[in-house]
């Protein structure tokens, strides 16, 4: 994993600075519109406290958020769990829905962590991850900012590298898109002053989002019942009466 202080940053830059805000409520307005039909009762954010707004955006009875950082600023009585992004401890096919936003990219084998995520979601479950894409003008500036500072000191994973994972794992996709089309800028009234770049981007340009979301469902595999060919002869045998863990051949 990057680290603790990285990680730190990275939930302060989430509550702090207006573009992180700004990121926050387009993520939870996405998470609401995409698990408008879904429910269940179990929910997991994997990240940071200052994501809870994710979960707040589901139908779920019960949320959990799972981060390596100290729970501090949390309303609403989430569950927490303190602990690394290697092994999750949480059962196995336990969570109707995991939220996975932008923790993939802060850590150092986001693969082992995915598979984890795979791992305690129910049969029929799903995933929604969010991420940074490296092929937009917020890619680009990452590529040129030196020392690395929040958002550009994660690793920005292709979504289409993050698809081919869920499928070997056994997942569908049901859901991506892509947004956040106006350029990083410090100026917050500037920035606002460009909202209406989102629609023209999402229009003609939604490959250059500077983020994705992609939603994914745990596959179920049928049962195929098998038939049982008998092949040892029944004349002769029979059934004793009392429980003893063996067939009694009939004596002639």
């Amino acid at each position: 994993m990057h680290g603790y202080r990285t990680l730190h940053h990275w939930n302060q830059w989430l509550s702090h600075d207006f573009l992180g805000r700004d990121l926050l409520d387009i993520e939870q307005s996405l998470t609401r519109q995409l698990l408008r039909h879904h429910f269940g009762k179990q929910a997991i954010l994997v990240g940071v406290p200052s994501q809870q707004s994710l979960l707040c955006a589901t139908s779920m009875a019960w949320h959990t958020i799972s981060s390596p950082l100290m729970a501090t600023g949390l309303s609403g009585g989430p569950h927490y769990i303190e602990g690394d992004f290697h092994e999750l401890p949480v059962l196995t096919g336990s969570m109707d829905l995991v939220l996975l936003p932008h923790t993939l990219e802060f850590v150092d084998n986001p693969r082992q962590l995915l598979s984890e995520v795979c791992r305690i979601i129910k049969p029929e479950g799903l995933v929604a991850i969010f991420g940074f894409n490296p092929y937009s003008v917020w890619g680009l500036k990452k590529q040129f900012s030196r020392p690395p500072s929040q958002p550009w000191s994660g690793h920005y994973l292709p979504a289409a590298k993050v698809k081919n994972w869920l499928q070997l794992a056994d997942f569908s996709l049901e859901k991506q898109q892509r947004f956040l089309f106006r350029p990083h800028i410090k100026n917050e009234s500037l920035y606002q002053k460009l909202h209406f770049l989102e629609h023209i981007g999402n229009v003609c340009c939604p490959m250059l989002g500077a983020a994705y979301v992609l939603l994914a469902r745990a596959k179920v595999f049928p049962l195929t019942p098998i038939k049982m060919k008998w092949t040892q002869q029944l004349t002769g045998l029979r059934m004793p009466t009392t429980i003893s863990g063996h067939i009694a051949r009939q004596s002639k």
